[in-house]
């Protein structure tokens, strides 16, 4: 990481264009000092204004604010980038070469971890004996595409001493065969009956891990996150380790922190509210799910599924729901609310838009809405309830969403214009390790509702197509309104912090795939220069 002190007479930076996201919206110059935006205007006005300042010299770019990937599992996507990837892996043996090959390189008896298979793109779940014959010598756990499943091989089920008479947990599934026997699969809560048997990951790794993922934010153009807990339960070493990391003055990144449900009741007697913290690291909300995922059809809805009488699953009753709300909110503690089908989207709209629950710091959010009823678009704008959704998954998932929910139902799916239409505000991210964390592939997915192959023609429900002036929106003022620091965080403009991004095009003036070329050439954080495209290598999807 390039770390460039701005003198204290302070720097003014030269571009071909500066698009501010505030007034004027268009500029060609910025003045910074001790982090801050002072200035913005013309570049001769700001040399007069300020002669002896240093000079960044990014003329033949285009400048926007730093964008912000609005969810990210930060710690898990750090660590998942060191696991084995199975993204890219066409079918349940092809997987199991790949565990095979880590698990050569592994010490005996170490859990092999991995993810990112897909149930849709194989057609079917898998069972536990590729995985068996591949490491035999290891637990191996692999987290599914969305993060809801989990693949495992027979001694990871052993050490977690699941078995036929293990029942399904609250919440949760664990798949058999014909004689009752576990399949290796488990879905939801049942994931968490490996998991609290897996040795925690030290410290110094998560650091190492997190520094390198920090590298590749910024070559990518992001300088603030809205990070969410661990899928893992009990992991809450988010916080102490980017504590560690800010400290030793190593984090660059705007960091707003979920809380876990969980952690609630610690939250409360400690005094921790939205807000909270300073200008590296802050709390957010409080994360509570609602129910699964598309993929795993275990997203709750209000009919079933197309061709079955499952309806998913709901993680949290209604009454549970109110009651975590209620007391977040008298603690001054924002919701976060994981909510995918209908039947979630509109728990979760009914509960947040209750005014006795607003939280001054932040708004409420909803997180995904994926699939909201047609009838409540316009209540997330009318009770201020950020809609925080991820563009990528539209890509992945539009042939499962018509497939699972049906072409009808779907006409409520993934309605980012009908949302902001409506007056909502929208916030974008990845979802990562979900998705890929490019937010390239989100600009794309929003404006052209296709996936990487152009399918489908024309693009998905292209109604819901939004201008790529709305969809910078999503990944810059839309989340520091989501974190309540819309002055600071977001915009461009005299006072805000001075966080940017240097693209090799204008990005407002780019449009279908030529969006998936745009290179970062520089990113600034807090005044100083954190990446510089002499140290990058171009990362096209």
């Amino acid at each position: 990481m390039t770390r460039e002190a701005v003198p204290s007479s302070g720097t003014l930076v030269l571009a071909d264009r500066v698009h501010t996201f505030a007034d004027p919206a268009v500029v060609d110059a910025l003045l910074l000092r001790d982090g801050r935006i002072v200035a913005i205007g013309a570049a001769d006005a700001l040399r007069r204004r300020a002669p002896d300042a240093a000079l960044l010299d990014l003329r033949g770019t285009t400048i926007t604010p730093g964008l912000c990937d609005a969810h990210i599992h930060l710690v898990d996507w750090a660590l998942a980038r060191r696991a084995v990837d199975l993204a890219d892996a066409p079918d349940a043996d092809a997987a199991a070469e790949a565990v095979a090959r880590r698990a050569r390189s592994l010490p005996a008896g170490a859990w092999l971890h991995g993810g990112g298979w897909s149930v849709n793109r194989w057609g079917a779940f898998p069972d536990r004996r590729p995985l068996d014959r591949a490491a035999p010598g290891h637990p191996v756990l692999l987290r599914s595409h969305d993060l809801h499943s989990a693949w495992v091989n027979g001694r990871a089920l052993e050490i977690a001493g699941i078995s036929a008479a293990t029942p399904d947990p609250d919440g949760g599934r664990i798949l058999r065969d014909d004689a009752g026997e576990p399949t290796g699969v488990l879905l939801e809560n049942a994931v968490r009956l490996v998991e609290r048997v897996v040795p925690p990951t030290p410290d110094a790794e998560i650091e190492d891990a997190v520094l390198d993922a920090q590298r590749e934010l910024h070559a990518l153009g992001i300088t603030a996150v809205h990070s969410f807990p661990s899928v893992h339960p009990g992991r809450l070493d988010a916080l102490r380790v980017l504590e560690r990391l800010r400290a030793a003055g190593r984090l660059r990144l705007r960091v707003l922190q979920q809380l876990p449900l969980e952690f609630l009741d610690d939250a409360i007697r400690l005094g921790l509210r939205s807000g909270f913290g300073g200008d590296w690291i802050r709390i957010g909300g409080v994360k509570m799910f609602l129910d699964g995922a598309l993929g795993s059809r275990t997203a709750w809805l209000r009919e079933p599924y197309v061709d079955s009488d499952d309806r998913g699953v709901q993680l949290l009753p209604a009454a549970d729901f109110r009651d975590a709300v209620r007391r977040a909110a008298e603690a001054g503690l924002a919701a976060t609310v994981h909510a995918i089908g209908d039947a979630a989207v509109a728990l979760a709209l009914d509960v947040l838009g209750d005014a006795a629950v607003r939280v001054d710091a932040m708004p409420h959010r909803i997180e995904h809405v994926q699939l909201c009823p047609p009838e409540r678009f316009g209540d997330l704008g009318r009770a201020d309830i950020v809609g925080s959704v991820q563009p990528c998954h539209l890509m992945t998932d539009w042939q499962a969403a018509e497939r699972y929910w049906g072409a009808d139902r779907c006409r409520g799916a993934y309605a980012f214009r009908s949302l902001e239409d409506a007056g909502a505000v929208l916030a974008f991210g990845s979802d990562a390790p979900v998705e890929r964390v490019d937010p390239r592939l989100g600009l794309f997915a929003a404006t052209t509702r296709r996936d990487l192959d152009d399918r489908p023609r024309g693009g998905w429900l292209p109604g819901e197509r939004i201008s790529i002036l709305d969809a910078f929106r999503g990944y810059t003022t839309g989340p520091a309104h989501a974190a309540g620091a819309l002055g600071r965080l977001g915009r461009l403009a005299p006072g805000a912090a001075a966080d940017f991004v240097a693209w090799d095009a204008d990005p407002l003036r780019t449009a279908g795939r030529a969006l998936l070329s745009l290179r970062c050439i520089a990113a600034v954080v807090d005044g100083e220069r954190v990446w510089h495209a002499e140290a990058a290598t171009r990362r096209d999807p």
